[in-house]
């Protein structure tokens, strides 16, 4: 039986340097179409595999939506597993302005909660180090040490 060595989700997320979340994204989104397992698990040759690292350097690098990622992967010589979604339920051939916006919107509003979450902890450990009686002030710390 001659088979090409295959990696699954997360290796392969792991190499491309992204999430494997990610990469379902970019399947649903029908930029790349993995092989199957006889269980339906993904499996990515090393055809997909530099696709995979393509397709993040363009998002990382150049900043590029995925419809411009779209159009520089066909000019560029698509591989033939490439850009056909699983279903056409399961993507959407091409994000909208405003799907695009509203995504960066809800990408945005988890960054500040993650933000003020981290600010909130600051407080809080700077609250406890105030009320710390062994803690002082910072003027008495000063004059301890000019005496």
């Amino acid at each position: 039986m001659n088979q090409k060595k295959s990696i699954n989700i997360a290796e392969a997320a792991c190499l491309a340097g992204v999430a494997a979340s990610t990469v379902r994204l970019w399947e649903k989104q029908g930029l790349i179409t993995p092989d199957r397992s006889e269980k339906g698990h993904r499996r990515y040759d090393a055809d997909q595999l530099t696709r995979l690292k393509r397709i993040a350097s363009l998002r990382r690098d150049s900043r590029i939506n995925i419809a411009a990622i779209r159009e520089k992967l066909e000019v560029g010589g698509a591989s033939p597993k490439a850009a056909k979604p699983r279903d056409a339920t399961d993507a959407t051939p091409e994000m909208t302005k405003l799907e695009q916006l509203e995504d960066e919107n809800a990408r945005l509003k988890r960054r500040v909660a993650t933000l003020e979450r981290k600010v909130s902890a600051v407080r809080e450990i700077l609250d406890v180090e105030e009320s710390s009686p062994e803690a002082g002030t910072p003027g008495e710390a000063s004059n301890a040490i000019s005496e």
